[in-house]
Parts: C-alpha cells; sequence; structure tokens
C-alpha cells in the first residue's frame, strides 16, 4: 500500500481530483453520461460541491443530486413529457448508484439508496417502455439477482454481462445492456455472488464464478421467449476473471469479450498490491488502519471489498485471494474472443491481456486486442469513452454473428 493512494492503476490521466480512485469514479459517472440518464452538466453539478478525497461530501452531493433529478421527473410526468421524465428518472437512479460508490455497505444508507436506485431505474425503464425485467437466477440456498431485456419474440444472440468488484446490476445496463438491445441483442445482465446486494443475502465472492454463470446461462434457456444457441459473455474488470473461468468450464458461451481478460487473480494481487500480499496479516491490518486516517477513500473502498468477501478483515481478503482464487490456464479458451485494454490499465492486466492473446493466437483461436489509447481515453473498462466502446464490441459481434438478426431498433 505505501504511498499508493488507489485501489488499482486504472487511467493515466487525471480529471479533477488529486484522490485516484475518487477520480476514476468521476471519469465513470461522465462516461455513463454518455450513454443515458444524468447529462454532463448534472454529473459536474454534482461534483462541484465534493471536497477532494472525502466521501461523505461526494455520497452527500450525489444523493442531492439525486433527489433534484426525481423531483424533476415528477415535475415532467404531471406535465406529460413522458420522454423527459423518464430521462431524469434514470439520471436519478444513476445518482442514487454513485452516491452508493463510497458508501459503507452496513448501514442503513446502504440499504436506503439501493431501494431508492432501483425504484427509480423500475420508473425511468417503464416511462422508456423498456421492456427490461427484474429476474431471480436460482443458485444454490437462494436466488442471484439480474436484468433481462429481449428485443422481441425472434431468436437473436444473448450477450450475458458480468461485472467486478465494483458494479451493480444496474450498472450493466448502461455499460452495455441498453446500447446492446438497440443494437438487437438480447442482453442478459446478472450479479453474481460478491456483487451489488448479494453479499447481505449470504453470497459472498468465491473462487468458483463459473458455477454461478452456468446458472445464469440455465435459467436463460428456461425463460427466453425463442432460446437461441449463440450466447456471447461479456466480463468488464473482475468480470474478465470470473468470465474467463465460465468462457474455459462451459462450452454454451461461444464467443467472449473481456475488458479486459484476468487468467490470474492471485498474481494481479500479487504484482499491483505489492506490499499489501507480502505483509503478514496483522501488520496489513495497522496499515489499512494507518492509511485510513490519511485516506478515507482507500479506507472505505478496503471496507466494502472486505464485507463482499463476507468479512471485516483486508487482511483474509488478500489471503482467500492469494490460497483459493484459481488461475485459469490459456489453453482452455479456445472461442473467438475480443479484449479491449486501455493503455492507462495496470501493468499486470495488460501483461495478461497480452499473454493470453499470444497463447490463443498460437493455438490458432480468433482473438483480437482492441487497444484504446490516451487519445481516445485510455481508463479502465473504457470509462471515458463507452460510446466507442460500443460501437467496438456490437460491430465485433456482428460479425461474429453474421447471420444474426441483429439491427439497430428504429
Amino acid at each position: 500500500m505505501g504511498e499508493r493512494d488507489e485501489v488499482l492503476r486504472r487511467q493515466s490521466t487525471r480529471t479533477k481530483f488529486k484522490n485516484s480512485d475518487m477520480d476514476f469514479a468521476l471519469n465513470w459517472a461522465l462516461g455513463v453520461s454518455q450513454v443515458i440518464g444524468m447529462g454532463p452538466g448534472e454529473v459536474l453539478a454534482a461534483i462541484s460541491t465534493v471536497r477532494d478525497g472525502d466521501p461523505g461530501s461526494w455520497r452527500d452531493s450525489f444523493s442531492r443530486q439525486g433527489e433534484y433529478l426525481s423531483h424533476r421527473a415528477n415535475v415532467f410526468e404531471r406535465e406529460g413529457n413522458v420522454r423527459a421524465a423518464g430521462h431524469s428518472a434514470f439520471g436519478a437512479a444513476y445518482a442514487r448508484r454513485f452516491a452508493l460508490h463510497f458508501e459503507d455497505p452496513r448501514t442503513q444508507a446502504w440499504d436506503t439508496k439501493v431501494a431508492e436506485m432501483e425504484q427509480e431505474f423500475a420508473r425511468a425503464a417503464a416511462l422508456w417502455e423498456i421492456p427490461i425485467r427484474s429476474i431471480e437466477v436460482p443458485f444454490e440456498h437462494g436466488v442471484l439477482p439480474g436484468y433481462y431485456l429481449e428485443v422481441d419474440t425472434s431468436p437473436r444472440p444473448t450477450v450475458l454481462m458480468i461485472g467486478g468488484g465494483d458494479t451493480f446490476r444496474e450498472d450493466l445496463f448502461y455499460y452495455g445492456g441498453y446500447p446492446g438491445w438497440q443494437r438487437g441483442y438480447n442482453m442478459l445482465m446478472g450479479d453474481l455472488p460478491g456483487q451489488g446486494t448479494t453479499p447481505a443475502a449470504g453470497f459472498t465472492f468465491r473462487h468458483d464464478s463459473s458455477t454461478s454463470i452456468r446458472a445464469c446461462i440455465d435459467w436463460l434457456e428456461r425463460h427466453a421467449t425463442s432460446p437461441d444457441p449463440r450466447i456471447a459473455a461479456y466480463g468488464l474488470s473482475g468480470g474478465g476473471y470470473f468470465t474467463a473461468q465460465a468462457v474455459a468450464a462451459d462450452a454454451r458461451i461461444v464467443v467472449w469479450v473481456a475488458s479486459t481478460p484476468i487468467t490470474n487473480m492471485a498474481l494481479l494481487f500479487e504484482r499491483e498490491m505489492g506490499a499489501m500480499v507480502r505483509a503478514p496479516g496483522w501488520a496489513l491490518n495497522t496499515l489499512t488502519r494507518l492509511v485510513g486516517r490519511t485516506n478515507a477513500i482507500l479506507a472505505i473502498s478496503l471496507r466494502k471489498y472486505a464485507w463482499q468477501f463476507g468479512t471485516s478483515d483486508f487482511a483474509e481478503v488478500v489471503a482467500r485471494v492469494q490460497a483459493e482464487a484459481p488461475p485459469v490456464l490459456p489453453e482452455a479458451i479456445t472461442r473467438p474472443s475480443l479484449f479491449l485494454l486501455g493503455d492507462g490499465e495496470a501493468t499486470e492486466l495488460r501483461r495478461q491481456t497480452e499473454e493470453l492473446t499470444a497463447v490463443m493466437q498460437r493455438r490458432g483461436v480468433d482473438v483480437t486486442i482492441r487497444r484504446f489509447s490516451p487519445e481516445e481515453g485510455d481508463a479502465h473498462c473504457q470509462v471515458t469513452n463507452l460510446e466507442l466502446a460500443h460501437l467496438v464490441v456490437f460491430d465485433w459481434l456482428d460479425r461474429q454473428f453474421v447471420d444474426s438478426p441483429s439491427g439497430p431498433l428504429a
């Protein structure tokens, strides 16, 4: 940890905040503003009252923005301006989502913001007549939450979207679900154990993500209006590791998109978190407390990750990843693949992407790396240029599914 002020390197340039994790979150919010919901001006209005590195001021600012946008949606709806009301409701949902970004999940405030986010999201989709379904995927002792979005009753390829350590199922709608549906793809967006609200239901991060992804595909086969065997997996951030496991294990996934692919999570922790991994547990916990006194953003992020692993001890998180996270053998990946890689990514993420690509190319597997330069926006998961990322991803999928009825919706 030492002098670092971020969980993981995720961008090469600073937009506004000196705190790297807060600045990345700002870029994330601005990226979503390209798609639907809060406009750039509304994001900038929210962050105008945020104090650099202060999670409380971040939460308060985005909560106020959410309340304002909810009120504006009410006014538009009373006036009969349904499209504007839906636009504001999507913005209100995402403002609540970003208020959650630096919230402690063990608090009542977390539960309240989640409920408000889900309520405004459902309201916005209904106002815009987007036929998204909130779903529950049976898994072990309970269910995993998700969304399913079908274009029509025709057989169409489905894109299964899986996020990472910081995502909710709602994020996946903005990150690809809505643009993919507009392009003519059915979209399945799921929270795996450890993501979204699942830790509160007893599902925490685990070593075998392929089992929960298998459950999502099982659900799709049972519930799709017109089942279609053309299934693509699209993993974002940590989802690049979760989907790598699934692609290696489940033949029903016929193509893979990852930003970025991760084949060895333990090695990523070791090389990008350095001293954190090498320190004894007691020393790491002491160091975490000391860092928390000077970096409140990093401290609350580490507490949240610990909660997602079912513990309050971040040293246990590190130890479990090192001991339990299985590497994915590059030789096990045989599906056509597209990897998105920003120049601002962490060094080990770039190395694993390039190594996997080289192995696949030597074996004659169809694989493409799409690199994003600083001029295009080179941040993690393309948050600074989501619109371009969507064009790249869905153009590539169109070429993979050349016989699909995919096409922009009117």
